[in-house]
């Protein structure tokens, strides 16, 4: 892997003036949807499911797929979504006043739920065509994020929570090759803040036992790109792709002891594919969408067995080695559908839907209580209205209630259950003018 401990000093200081700037709004966010990912960047996309692979749907179209952007008509978006994830775990069978072996690490039995259930999570675009085969939009987002807050001492080292968030730089330009093929590039510079609290417990099985908690809140910059390719069939049928490279940022240096590869947290690469039929009545789009989460470390190496090798004295598998224990998370394949009917008076509503098997297997629950992204299903639905020139969207997206249950890895001399669970609603308004 590449270090990136220089990469600040190559980062000119006024822009990553600027993208502190932003972050300190956009990174007001709690954004577990797909693992930790959005299921859209703007109001029209989530209100069609998050689908916008083949169509632009609104001026966040970028981050999306570049190749898009000569579809948006308005030249500013703003948008604001209030996003409200409800989240815990319950922990059933053996008590901790069970345990027969010093081995073992059980959990307090009992239901608990996390605070802080409202987040903000503000983005805004700007697109501009150069020439009549060329456009531009600059555009920043929330990418994703997680965030749990509990008051109890759940692993007996104080209140316990994470707060991982993600903000995207996305400058994407677009030319038009034919009249009906646009490709599309767009470099990403982002930033990644990150806060663990209360994990101290697992400091004895670290590489760096004082960089595994409670050190403050980190904060690492990153880069990357997104290309994309968008064609028309016909009048009617539209195509598109596009792919997300890896977004390589510097690592958590306070939080070496705790995340694989010693704190580093790169943003897996992402594919999109996606079709729409689009006519002045309706418009259907029809996306598929996959999330490299195996390439991130941190995120993909399992609890089990790699935390029994760190206590048998293996220093490659200790918190912060580079076969440290991480969340066991899975890859992500995700089907969006979306539907749009248009109004007489120019007026559309929207709405869809969107699956995606959930990331985190039954055995990896134990850390997972951190960071419980187990959403599959999401159900949403947007009106948006206006003038040419002005445009005023809502979009509500509600996901089900997911749970996962399993052992507890970590208490071998009884039986003990973990079951995570998460329930999450969002409501966005955009206006472009």
């Amino acid at each position: 892997h590449r270090d990136l401990h220089s990469f600040p000093t190559r980062l000119s200081s006024d822009l990553r003036i600027l993208l502190t700037l932003i972050a300190t709004t956009a990174t007001m966010s709690a954004q577990a949807t797909n693992g930790y990912f959005r299921l859209g960047y703007g109001a029209n996309s989530i209100a069609m499911g998050g689908t916008g692979t083949a169509l632009a749907q609104d001026g966040l179209a970028g981050a999306v797929n570049p190749a898009t952007i000569f579809g948006v008509k308005q030249d500013f978006t703003l948008a604001l979504s209030v996003f409200n994830p409800q989240r815990g775990f319950e922990v059933t069978g053996a008590a901790p006043s069970d345990a027969t072996s010093s081995q073992d690490f059980p959990l307090t039995n009992g239901k608990v739920q996390s605070d802080n259930e409202y987040f903000l999570i503000p983005s805004f675009a700007y697109k501009t065509e150069l020439n009549d085969d060329l456009a531009l939009s600059v555009s920043v987002y929330g990418n994703g994020g997680m965030n749990t807050q509990y008051s109890e001492s759940v692993f007996y080292a104080g209140k316990t929570g994470v707060d991982l968030s993600q903000v995207f730089l996305n400058t994407s330009v677009a030319y038009k090759v034919s009249n009906n093929t646009q490709i599309g590039v767009a470099p990403i510079l982002a930033l990644q803040s990150f806060e663990a609290k209360g994990v101290g417990s697992f400091a004895s099985f670290s590489s760096s036992p004082s960089k595994v908690s409670d050190n403050g809140q980190d904060t690492v910059f990153g880069y990357g790109a997104r290309i994309g390719i968008a064609h028309q069939l016909n009048e009617n049928i539209h195509l598109g792709a596009s792919y997300q490279t890896k977004i390589d940022f510097e690592r958590f240096e306070k939080y070496e002891g705790l995340f694989a590869e010693q704190g580093d947290m790169d943003v897996p690469s992402t594919y999109n594919l996606g079709v729409a039929f689009d006519n002045n009545d309706f418009t259907i789009a029809l996306d598929y969408q996959v999330i490299n989460y195996s390439q991130t470390d941190a995120v993909a190496n399992p609890l089990m067995p790699n935390i029994g090798k760190a206590q048998m004295g293996m220093a490659d598998y200790r918190l912060g080695a580079d076969n440290g224990a991480g969340f066991g998370w899975n890859d992500m394949e995700i089907i969006k559908l979306g539907g749009a009917l248009k109004r007489n008076n120019g007026d559309v509503i929207r709405g869809g839907v969107s699956y995606g098997e959930q990331p985190i297997d039954s055995s990896e629950v134990l850390f997972n209580i951190l960071a419980p992204g187990v959403q599959e299903w999401h159900f949403t639905a947007g009106y948006e209205f206006g003038d040419i020139d002005s445009r005023y969207s809502v979009a509500l997206s509600y996901s089900p209630s997911k749970s996962v249950k399993g052992k507890n890895q970590l208490y071998q001399s009884n039986e003990q259950f973990i079951e995570i669970e998460m329930e999450q609603y969002e409501l966005t308004f955009a206006a472009a003018f």
